[in-house]
């Protein structure tokens, strides 16, 4: 005699089915989440790696966040191309002599790869889109940036290698097609003055090179600095990468300005957080000078 199930008995596997299934795809969200963040933080890893190496190969120089043109104009505040050949006709012009020398290009000898340079499974942006690509050329993916107060800089003469970070999200959690930038960057707009850091100092001015810096915006604005688990992989000047939450950290004070509490200027850069990673401020020093985490002679003991 055949035996068959019964309406009753098939419901209750499907029921067992569904609730399973609610139980782990939680589990599997998890998981697909955690792997993207090992893959970001192995790609932050090796550019930090290369980092290390190029600077061996420049009497320890560490990597330029811009380039000049022909006239010593530094391009420490535009967007670069990645790499710096893809369009046909560039805007401005000036922007490929700024991108030749940007570390996310020069480095290229060292890891020979550029798709290391887009952190896996956070948006796609398509800035500036109007550019035709040039033939046999692509526009690579990039996240990361490169702290761009560490531009030319002695890598022998960082205060603490092992917490001061050389790459981070300052760009947002977003991939960005053919375009890179250093942030936090100096302001470096006098014809003729070498652009290098200067430490904060009373009177700092933007006019005089390297005196001044800042954090600009991200890529196509309001993007969250959340990439993963609320936070961000970074990379440090001792070739470690590590996972820093940024906008939990928060003290007991409240920031009058923001209408959010204070972040912990010594692990998270910015403050003002929104409810979506979103941040409206960024702390600086005493003076105004350089953001806080970002200086290469910053004792992180005070």
């Amino acid at each position: 005699m055949r035996r068959a199930f019964t309406l009753i008995e098939l419901l209750v596997v499907i029921a067992i089915i569904a609730i399973l299934a609610a139980i782990l795809f939680p589990v599997f969200a998890q998981a697909k989440e955690a792997a993207k963040a090992t893959a970001d933080l192995s790609n932050v890893k090796q550019l930090a790696t290369a980092i290390a190496i190029y600077t061996t190969d420049s009497d320890d120089v560490n990597p330029l966040g811009h380039g000049i043109d022909n006239t010593g104009l530094n391009g420490y505040n535009y967007n670069k191309y990645v790499p710096a050949d893809w369009p046909t006709a560039p805007s401005p012009a000036i922007r490929v002599p700024f991108s030749q020398t940007f570390f996310m290009n020069t480095m290229q000898p060292y890891v020979k790869n550029y798709d290391m340079l887009g952190a896996p499974g956070v948006n796609n942006d398509e800035y500036a889109a109007t550019l035709t690509v040039a033939p046999g050329k692509k526009k690579q993916s990039t996240t990361y940036a490169y702290n761009g107060l560490l531009h030319g800089y002695s890598a022998t003469a960082i205060a603490d290698v092992a917490k001061s970070p050389i790459i981070s999200g300052a760009n947002g959690a977003t991939v960005v097609k053919g375009w890179g930038f250093a942030n936090p960057a100096m302001s470096c707009p006098t014809l003729g003055q070498t652009c290098a850091y200067q430490p904060s100092a009373s009177g700092c001015s933007s006019t005089n090179n390297g005196a001044v810096s800042n954090f600009y915006t991200t890529f196509n604005a309001n993007k969250s600095y959340w990439f993963y688990k609320r936070g961000q992989n970074w990379a440090f000047n001792d070739s470690h990468a590590k996972f820093r939450k940024v906008g939990s950290a928060f003290w007991t004070g409240t920031n009058p300005g923001a209408g959010q509490p204070y972040t912990d200027y010594r692990t998270d850069p910015w403050t003002g957080y929104d409810s979506t990673g979103r941040a409206g401020y960024y702390w600086a020093d005493g003076y105004g000078c350089h953001p806080f985490l970002f200086r290469p002679d910053y004792d992180f003991s005070l």
